[in-house]
């Protein structure tokens, strides 16, 4: 089904404006972490193309390993103890999907100095549409449920650069909906989304994501939503309305006056909301293994 989806970007044009055409600056520390992104997006890689590199990276090392022991990935009486044996059970699209988080967290604990509330807000809405999109993946569609949580942990990226820059605090932008519902009185909104799209496309670009994984990041910025999910890019959009913690950066009305559409009805009473919290002990258990390393 194919519903209209009203939502309203209050995303100060200034802050994301730079990032259709500036230099983008990574942390020195994340090269390691892009050359694996690429590496393990190479359809034609191998384990042994990629266990070097993980060898450098301790704390890719350690993420496999707690995910492979997880609720979500582990295995009744067994447990795994090192990078190879985690890699040769959870495979390339986990290992990517692990070094996008820890790219992602380099950025957070950078933006962390000045913006911790906003930096946090945003890490669990990000871990938290991971999650959901791997379980909406697997039950509704044939994407890889680990594509999927890799495409969720860096839906997102855009925001965390922007944090990563700023030298003062940025207010978070989203509203409580449920106290404050946007009441449609005014006139349709020229969304400035387009501004983040660009960026983000950039910054996926300089990470060396596959473009279809790109492509399918922008249906975040559409006008629609599909439930329940047929494509990867109807998952992240659905994740994200689904997701209780919404990231600063975005707000939806839920007021069907609005929408046009009953969202409640969607993501709480719909198929795809009954599959969510019959898997939502693995939801949990990905974000735990995802937690931002302290």
């Amino acid at each position: 089904m194919r519903l209209e989806l009203t939502s309203r970007h209050a995303m100060q044009e200034a802050l994301f404006s730079g990032l259709d055409n500036e230099p983008l600056t990574f942390l020195t520390s994340s090269t390691g972490l892009i050359q694996l992104i690429d590496r393990a997006s190479h359809e034609d890689s191998t384990l042994d193309d990629v266990v070097q590199l993980v060898s450098r990276e301790p704390l890719v090392s350690a993420k496999m390993v707690a995910l492979a022991n997880s609720a979500a990935y582990g295995r009744p009486g067994r447990t795994v103890t090192s990078a190879h044996e985690a890699l040769n059970l959870l495979g390339m699209k986990m290992l990517r999907a692990v070094a996008s988080s820890l790219v992602t967290a380099q950025l957070a604990d950078r933006a962390a100095g000045v913006n911790v509330p906003m930096v946090d807000r945003l890490w669990a809405h990000s871990t938290e549409v991971a999650a959901l999109a791997a379980v909406l993946a697997r039950r509704f569609t044939p994407v890889s449920p680990d594509t999927a949580l890799f495409a969720g942990m860096l839906h997102d990226i855009a925001g965390f650069y922007v944090l990563a820059k700023a030298r003062t605090q940025v207010q978070a932008i989203g509203i409580d909906l449920a106290a404050h519902p946007w009441t449609g009185a005014e006139a349709a909104p020229q969304r400035n989304d387009a501004v983040l799209a660009v960026g983000t496309r950039r910054l996926l670009a300089a990470l060396r994501v596959p473009i279809e994984l790109s492509q399918a990041m922008e249906t975040l910025w559409r006008g629609y939503v599909v439930a329940p999910p047929e494509t990867l890019g109807d998952v992240l959009q659905l994740a994200n309305l689904m997701a209780q913690t919404q990231s600063p950066f975005e707000e939806f009305s839920r007021d069907p006056a609005v929408c046009g559409i009953d969202l409640d009805e969607i993501l709480e009473r719909g198929e795809a909301a009954q599959v969510v919290r019959e898997a939502h002990a693995q939801v949990q258990a990905m974000q735990q293994a995802l937690s931002r390393p302290r």
